[in-house]
């Protein structure tokens, strides 16, 4: 009797643990599946800046660049600048070996003094009808090829003579003495013996991209900085605007379509150099004092059957949705024009519970500082194509 009672109660004892770990597991159950409020990231709407920029790369070139090629096939004779020097508009640059085009030319001046003096005796004959009207126009046809000829001997020999086209600075020197350099043909470029650019007025060439380029116009405002340079902006403004799409091997083979946009830069520095790699944020438009939205916070959505952007406002411990209108934006945040007032609380993230949150459901809010509101003045960065 004594062991059925000892077993009774071990029975008992183990039973007992074994009942709370059971209902323990009901309760757990149930209260993973009860509904559980989200918790959200929120923000109080305000007035501020906003700035629409669109950015670029591209590299920096004299306003006034000229690239200076040989227009006949000869040897460098002399050559009077050095790279870096400054030239005057008309300064002699270099001479060529003219010695086999001075023959030439001389030659040639042989040939029209004999045509010449055989078309005045000609003309005379002609007046007398001593000879035919035939004869007479072979005469001076011949007269006229013999100048022909001359004149184009005198202007080889004076291609000889390389003059600075501009003023300014000599910023690339390709060529020495004795080199021999070569004119140009329709598959080739010839020999660019120098370059000389007018450093007083820089300009940025830049690709932007088609999606940004009908966002520009002539005049805007722009900020270029140097990769030389990271530390300084220079200010500029747009000049002009190409109508057709640059010729870039790179862009061709991504797949993408760029623009070519020159910027006048106001601000001059005896460090830049053309050829110089520069980016570029120009100013599309800015907006004074409006309400502004994280772009995390917006979404578009179907309110009353139409599809429009939205956002969801806090009140009274729920998510409502609402619609919007937006207008520019700075690539971080958006103006809004209709639909939120400021001073209005609305839900910014987590994406994932805004991916699945509707109207009406319940959060529980949670201020929090962001990167957007410590970077809430000043335009940012929307777009970036790197020009290789």
């Amino acid at each position: 009797m004594n062991k059925k009672k000892r077993k009774r109660r071990l029975a008992l004892r183990l039973g007992i643990p074994a009942r709370v770990v059971f209902v323990l597991i009901i309760v757990c159950v149930v209260q993973c599946r009860l509904p559980r409020t989200p918790q959200v990231t929120v923000m109080e709407l305000g007035k501020r800046r906003i700035v629409s920029t669109v950015s670029a790369t591209g590299e920096l070139r004299a306003a006034n660049q000229v690239d200076i090629s040989a227009e006949i096939l000869a040897r460098v004779s002399r050559l009077y600048v050095k790279e870096g020097q400054e030239v005057r508009k008309g300064e002699l640059l270099c001479v060529l070996d003219d010695a086999a085009l001075l023959s030439s030319r001389d030659l040639s001046r042989a040939n029209f003094d004999e045509a010449s003096a055989a078309y005045k005796r000609g003309e005379a004959l002609y007046r007398d009808t001593l000879i035919s009207t035939a004869e007479f126009e072979r005469v001076r046809t011949a007269f006229e090829v013999a100048k022909a000829q001359l004149d184009q001997s005198e202007d080889r020999l004076a291609k000889t003579r390389i003059y600075a086209p501009i003023s300014g600075r000599v910023v690339r020197l390709n060529i020495e003495e004795g080199e021999a350099v070569m004119m140009g043909t329709m598959n080739n470029p010839g020999t660019i013996m120098m370059t000389i650019a007018d450093l007083a007025a820089m300009q940025a060439r830049v690709d932007v991209d088609e999606s940004d380029v009908v966002d520009l116009r002539t005049g805007q405002r722009t900020q270029v900085k140097l990769d030389a340079m990271p530390d300084t902006a220079f200010a500029a403004a747009v000049r002009s605007i190409s109508y057709m799409p640059s010729t870039n091997l790179t862009s061709a083979a991504e797949g993408v379509t760029d623009f070519e946009v020159i910027l006048d830069l106001v601000d001059i520095d005896p460090a830049q150099r053309p050829g110089m790699s520069v980016s570029a944020d120009i100013t599309t438009a800015m907006r004074e004092d409006v309400i502004t939205c994280p772009l995390q916070a917006i979404g578009r959505r179907e309110v009353e059957g139409k599809l429009s952007e939205t956002v969801f406002v806090l009140e009274d411990g729920k998510a409502k949705l609402v619609s919007i209108e937006t207008g520019i934006s700075d690539g971080r945040s958006v103006e809004v024009i209709e639909g939120i007032k400021e001073g209005q609380t609305v839900i910014i993230g987590p994406y994932k519970v805004l991916r699945t949150l509707q109207d009406g459901d319940e959060v529980k809010p949670s201020k929090g500082e962001t990167e957007w509101q410590e970077r809430s003045d000043g335009p940012q960065v929307r777009r970036v194509r790197v020009r290789t």
